[in-house]
């Protein structure tokens, strides 16, 4: 069975700067990526299909998860 990569428990403020982020769509569009990996992931998406949405490897959804579950922003 595969690994389940779920991003974990964002707070409040961590998901008012990643709508932020999203929203205004301005400055690093690989920060924008991440935003939108780490939001699908908090509403319950699966690695497979936030790649399908993001148009990347399921490697690299993983990466951004567990950065940001380690390192936060």
């Amino acid at each position: 069975m595969a690994e389940r990569v779920r991003v974990r428990e964002i707070d409040d403020d961590e998901g008012r700067r990643l709508q932020r982020i999203i929203r205004r769509g301005t400055g690093s569009v690989v920060t924008w990526r991440r935003a939108q990996m780490v939001l699908l992931s908090a509403q319950g998406m699966a690695v497979a299909e936030i790649a399908e949405v993001t148009c990347t490897s399921a490697d690299r959804v993983r990466d951004v998860i567990h950065d940001f579950n380690t390192d936060g922003f």
